[in-house]
């Protein structure tokens, strides 16, 4: 988890140590030095909470100091502290005992209960619910994207039930029942250091979980955080408000793109309303490159980096630039539509790009060794039309944002329950895909482009190749 940005960037390494250095005297061991040096320990809830925590708190720090200043905050579950925390309700010292209290109460916690990810809305699972008092809803992902929590046992029969009925499922790798009844035994404790510590209102609009709501003048008390542990986490909820609320972009401070990829399949508030999602952190392989390039996105969407922050005195290098006519004969829009040129001036007047558009396939010119373009798909290529449309209902991408060099877990953000829906969805469409399993798929999942290719080898199709590479 950002090993590699915190090798690259000076101001995140100060800001994760010093995340480190509040959470040291409660978790009694750095988590920082966990997470750099790849211990399996951290996967632990008494570690893996506080590490969270840190690095939410550090990206946040960092972005901050680089001149990207939220104007609305939203956290899933353990986020929140992390995003209380950037909006001032409480100090990091407060902050850091908190979050550490809390994962190691849970970690003392029995062991006997599980998660459930089921690919169903709440409501569709109330009835179910209603017979097994042991199983309650956690996690609401999604219009159909729900987490159940509770005894093992009871997990089991629902989903057996599910099963039956066909309703994907995934049982989730996770050492408790968080936000269930399996939490109660340790609340007393937790409220007890939450009363100490305190929380104020948050000075920035903070959309909670709790409430699936913003919070409206209301504090971020020991009351909030001791219900924040028992209750569900209505993360839809919170993000279809948020969105409502018209951001222009979304940028995901977490180590892996989970919260963009769920937030892309909520509804729309209104048509063209989906903000732009921007990822400093892209997974664990992730370096200063991912940030700096997070940070240019932005600025082309109108942010005004804090630039002596941006780049250190010892590499600032003046130079004295051409003097260059700009032409106006042209206009071209990194976002929003298509490059706009004259249709009577010449290839050599065009941009670069436009000049590529606008030339005959057999006369464009190289793009670079290794690059990839897709063409849309041509009228009896159902392959490609149906992994588009499969990929971008799952992902809640438009098929015109996917390109073949994407890559579904990296850069669209897919888990393994998505995976699943995936296969359903594109099984509809292509029922020669039916034969297949999830584990056949597994491997052909590296970018879109591969998994188009699979597909076509499978299908037998002859249609022309979905890259185009030019050298």
């Amino acid at each position: 988890m950002t090993a590699g940005l915190y090798r690259d960037s000076p101001l995140y390494r100060r800001f994760l140590d010093e995340a480190d250095a509040a959470l040291l005297p409660h978790t009694g061991e750095s988590v920082r030095d966990l997470l750099l040096g790849g211990d399996e320990s951290v996967h632990r809830t008494r570690w893996a909470q506080p590490a969270l925590f840190a690095v939410g708190y550090a990206l946040g720090r960092t972005l901050g100091e680089l001149g990207v200043r939220p104007d609305l905050l939203l956290g899933h579950s353990v986020g929140e502290y992390a995003a209380a925390c950037l909006a001032g309700v409480f100090p990091l010292e407060d902050a850091a005992r908190l979050i550490a209290a809390r994962g190691a109460l849970m970690q003392r916690l029995p062991d006997g209960g599980g998660m459930l990810a089921v690919l169903a809305g709440r409501e569709e699972l109330e009835e179910r619910l209603a017979a097994e008092p042991r199983v309650g809803v956690a996690v609401v992902n999604g219009p159909r994207a729900t987490v159940l929590s509770g005894e093992l046992a009871a997990l089991r029969r629902i989903d057996k039930e599910l099963d039956r009925d066909g309703i994907r499922t995934r049982t989730l790798r996770v050492s408790h029942a968080f936000h269930s009844y399996l939490m109660d035994p340790m609340l007393e404790e937790f409220a007890e250091i939450a009363r100490e510590v305190g929380g104020g209102t948050p000075r920035l609009p903070l959309f909670s979980t709790l409430y699936g709501r913003v919070l409206d003048d209301e504090p971020m008390d020991a009351d909030y955080w001791v219900a924040h542990v028992r209750r569900p986490v209505l993360f839809a909820d919170a993000a279809a408000a948020l969105l409502a609320a018209g951001p222009t972009h979304a940028v995901e401070i977490g180590p892996s793109p989970v919260l963009s990829s769920m937030t892309r399949k909520l509804p729309q508030a209104a048509p063209g309303a989906r903000p732009a999602f921007v990822l400093p952190v892209r997974g664990e392989d992730s370096a200063g490159r991912d940030l700096a390039d997070a940070l240019a996105e932005l600025y082309r969407g109108g942010v005004t980096p804090d630039w002596d922050a941006v780049y250190e005195e010892r590499d600032r290098t003046a130079y004295r630039l051409p003097p260059y006519v700009f032409s106006d004969a042209h206009r071209y829009w990194t976002r929003g539509g298509p490059v706009r040129a004259r249709h009577d001036a010449p290839l050599a007047e065009l941009p670069r790009s436009a000049a590529r558009e606008s030339a005959p396939a057999a006369e464009r010119e190289p793009a670079g060794t290794g690059v990839l373009t897709l063409e849309r798909p041509a009228p009896g290529d159902p392959v490609t039309e149906a992994a588009l449309e499969a990929i971008g209902q799952v992902g809640g991408y438009e098929t015109d944002e996917l390109s073949p060099y994407l890559r579904l877990y990296e850069d669209l953000g897919f888990d393994s329950v998505m995976v699943m829906e995936l296969k359903g969805r594109i099984e509809e469409r292509l029922p020669a895909v039916a034969t297949l399993t999830v584990q056949d798929l597994l491997p052909r999942l590296a970018s879109v482009g591969d998994l188009v290719d699979f597909l076509r080898d499978h299908c037998g199709t002859a249609s022309a190749p979905v890259e185009e590479r030019t050298a």
